[in-house]
């Protein structure tokens, strides 16, 4: 293992230990109370945290049975409407990382096209490109657009359909 996952995995472990030790020395229940909901919640961000990273890392493909047994699982603890925040926020994550690298693909980035020739065929990456087309615009104005406004640098031309093909010259000839 690197050294930095090394670090991360100490840093997890020592954070949940901390709050162990504060909820075991607590003189009062509502402290302890507190420091098992601070374990709770800890534990959520990191679950969160992990299926993001997940996501990133297999793409969205390979993880759409991951997702369908956590919006399972998501409805059957919480609700319909857990279910719905699932997918929203599943959209908005996968959507932000797909426009973020689709956005570097139009600047030519190696390390972008490579993220993409790894993970997609051309067909797979025009069924996401369809489904997060307003995501594209959305991160396009606000990395893009609104800091140019404020810094007045070159704005290269953003045409969605010419990234298009870029990415059918790309995926094809793999």
């Amino acid at each position: 293992m690197k050294r930095d996952h090394l670090l991360f995995i100490a840093s997890v472990v020592a954070v949940f230990l901390l709050l162990i030790a504060g909820a075991w020395s607590s003189p009062t229940f509502t402290e302890k109370q507190s420091y098992v909901e601070a374990i709770v919640m800890f534990g959520a961000l990191l679950f969160v945290f992990s299926v993001v990273v997940i996501v990133a890392a297999m793409g969205f493909r390979s993880f759409a049975l991951f997702m369908a047994l956590f919006i399972a699982m998501a409805v059957s603890l919480y609700g319909v409407e857990a279910g719905v925040i699932v997918v929203v926020a599943t959209y908005l994550v996968w959507g932000l990382v797909f426009a973020i690298q689709l956005l570097l693909v139009h600047h030519r980035v190696e390390g972008a096209i490579r993220w993409f020739r790894e993970r997609y065929t051309f067909k797979t990456f025009a069924l996401e490109y369809k489904v997060f087309y307003p995501m594209v615009w959305a991160f396009y104005f606000f990395f893009e657009y609104l800091p140019n406004l404020v810094t007045k640098e070159h704005l290269l031309d953003f045409d969605p359909r010419k990234v298009y093909e870029q990415m059918r010259g790309y995926l094809e000839l793999k």
